[in-house]
């Protein structure tokens, strides 16, 4: 597959992993477009890759964490705008403080997790890609990526279980 069908097959993918690692929208684009440069650069290098997904699925992360060593901010996740606030009141979202509070703190607890398990959890949660699909991504085998889901389900459970949003006085709460 040459490099501009691979680019249309794969990057609006790319844009939204962008997003879901708290690349603001203005950026994403700026952000993969540099990837796909480097892709480029990298000729045959790229186009001999075993698994060119997953060549280039590093490139992309890479990018990213280049992106936010340039601001000398570290990566961090942001949920996607209109994602299902399933975790957050039962899916209320009424886009209240708590509303807010609560992604951030689930944020921190996938920031927690091992990045294997965290990646694969973005990808399958914020991307909707199937474990074949996260596969290649990762150049990982796709009972690995159920692995990786499963063992980032379990760790986000214990860590949400009881969960409920920090509000103190002056954040808009009355608790």
């Amino acid at each position: 597959m040459e490099l501009t069908a691979f680019h249309d097959a794969h990057r609006l993918n790319f844009v939204k992993y962008a997003r879901s690692r708290n690349v603001q929208s203005a950026d994403a684009e700026d952000v993969v477009s540099a990837a796909f440069l480097t892709l480029y650069r990298a000729g045959q290098a790229f186009l001999a890759a075993d698994n060119r997904t997953a060549f280039a699925f590093k490139v992309l992360s890479d990018t990213i964490i280049d992106h936010f060593r340039r601001r000398d901010r570290r990566p961090r996740t942001q949920a996607l705008a209109g994602e299902p606030d399933d975790y957050c009141g039962g899916g209320t979202g009424d886009g209240g403080i708590e509303s807010v509070i609560c992604r951030v703190d689930v944020e921190r607890a996938l920031q927690a997790l091992p990045a294997r398990q965290a990646d694969c959890l973005r990808l399958r949660l914020f991307l909707e890609l199937s474990r074949e699909q996260i596969a290649r991504y990762l150049g990982i085998s796709p009972s690995a990526v159920s692995s990786h889901i499963s063992a980032g389900r379990r760790a986000l459970a214990g860590r949400l279980e009881s969960y409920q949003p920090h509000v103190t006085a002056g954040q808009g709460g009355t608790k």
